[in-house]
């Protein structure tokens, strides 16, 4: 019964098949480990390669799965990317603790368990983190985070990658520089105090889900940015915690205009912000 679930685990997905199996038997098999049932939403996105089929494979040992179609969104045609796929993931969802992570398995399901206590304390909002070592609280000191960026941008060029990462294998410097980058205009633009925005694992309880979720507006990959900005609006609480995080992709996917478009969302959701869009529906 949905009342008995406890995590929903969504899994945004296009075009994975050659990974998307490893990831559903890890989650099959760490959840046999867990004390409570966990429920799996995965979303195509229009695959061409099977990735839904592989998913369907695994209705007969998921207790509870969920596989769902980016032409069946409610969310309209043209609101399509990672972020459609995630929000419609979140709106399915029926646990007491929403989560999305990479079909790919950059961060091991696993790594849940750091995760997951930190809701026993108060949290709202749990990010996994690759540029922190120790558990990392939101803060306001817009300050000592932009202090923190420059650092970061600086230790990249003259080093190859940051400090802080804590990657086993590190990014190229290119891809580095783009987060590092990044992370530093977030700060800026956006008041953002966070050392990772855009790590792919994340956690929220099932009422700041609707919250945030509810309010976003971005459909590609800046959603995770949009999200974290609304719940600072709203003072949620939130702890970034550090997590394994793997990556085999080559620098060949990062273009110019791909950073083009990640400065582009982050006007669209100043503007969004100051227009009171992200203020509740009356």
């Amino acid at each position: 019964m949905s009342d008995n679930i406890y995590l929903s685990v969504i899994i945004p997905c296009k075009n994975q098949a050659d990974r998307v199996k490893k990831t559903l038997n890890d989650i099959l098999e760490h959840s046999r480990q867990l004390r409570f049932d966990t429920e799996v939403v995965f979303v195509d996105g229009d695959s061409t390669d099977g990735s839904a089929e592989v998913a369907e494979s695994f209705k007969g040992e998921m207790k509870h799965l969920q596989i769902l179609h980016e032409q069946d969104l409610e969310i309209g045609p043209h609101f399509t990317g990672k972020g459609a796929a995630v929000k419609c993931g979140m709106a399915h969802a029926k646990g007491k603790i929403k989560m999305f992570m990479d079909a790919d398995s950059s961060t091991p399901f696993k790594e849940i368990d750091k995760i997951l206590p930190y809701f026993d304390k108060g949290y709202d909002v749990v990010m996994g983190s690759r540029y922190t070592a120790k558990p990392l609280p939101a803060t306001n000191s817009t300050f000592q985070a932009f202090v923190h960026a420059v650092k970061e941008v600086f230790e990249v060029l003259i080093y190859g990658h940051s400090k802080s990462n804590t990657t086993i294998k590190k990014q190229g410097r290119l891809r580095q520089l783009i987060s590092r980058g990044g992370n530093l205009a977030f700060v800026v633009l956006l008041g953002q105090s966070f050392a990772d925005t855009r790590c792919g694992f994340k956690a929220y309880t099932k009422e700041a889900a609707k919250k945030l979720f509810d309010m976003q507006t971005l459909p590609g990959f800046g959603f995770d940015t949009e999200i974290l900005v609304i719940a600072k609006k709203y003072n949620l609480k939130i702890i970034e915690v550090p997590v394994h995080w793997y990556d085999d992709a080559e620098d060949t996917n990062i273009t110019i205009g791909n950073s083009l478009k990640t400065f582009l969302e982050i006007f669209k959701i100043r503007w969004n912000s100051l227009s009171g869009k992200y203020s509740p529906s009356k």
